[in-house]
């Protein structure tokens, strides 16, 4: 239930605020998943499946394939190559937001050492 509610963020939040969603989500997917074991590579895979259905829903309604010619050409890549990158650089941007999230929560939430126990 966790991922597909982490797609359906991610989705949802590029509509409103772009590619900036992607760590802002991550980080909020971060901080709520904090006690799931991998939550980093999770939220890392729903940013990959949101990307894949963005591109698929432009894909219908638009025109994919100029679309990414022009974004090849302005990242000097070759098609396959923007493809890998296109769906691994979000995934990566979104687990390592949601794995700093994770962190923040689980420092938060540890109790500080007292002096006497620290010495």
């Amino acid at each position: 239930m966790f991922l597909a509610i982490a797609v359906i963020l991610f989705v949802a939040a590029e509509f409103v605020i772009s590619w900036w969603a992607l760590p802002v989500v991550g980080v909020i997917l971060g901080v709520i998943g904090a006690r799931r074991r991998g939550v980093a590579l999770q939220v890392a895979g729903a940013a990959l499946v949101a990307w894949a259905l963005l591109f698929a829903w432009v894909a219908a309604h638009g025109d994919l394939q100029r679309f990414l010619e022009a974004l090849a050409l302005s990242m000097k890549l070759k098609p396959g190559q923007l493809i890998f990158a296109v769906t691994l650089i979000p995934a990566m941007l979104a687990g390592s937001a949601a794995g700093l999230g994770s962190g923040i929560r689980n420092l938060m939430q540890t109790p500080p050492k007292s002096a006497a126990t620290a010495a």
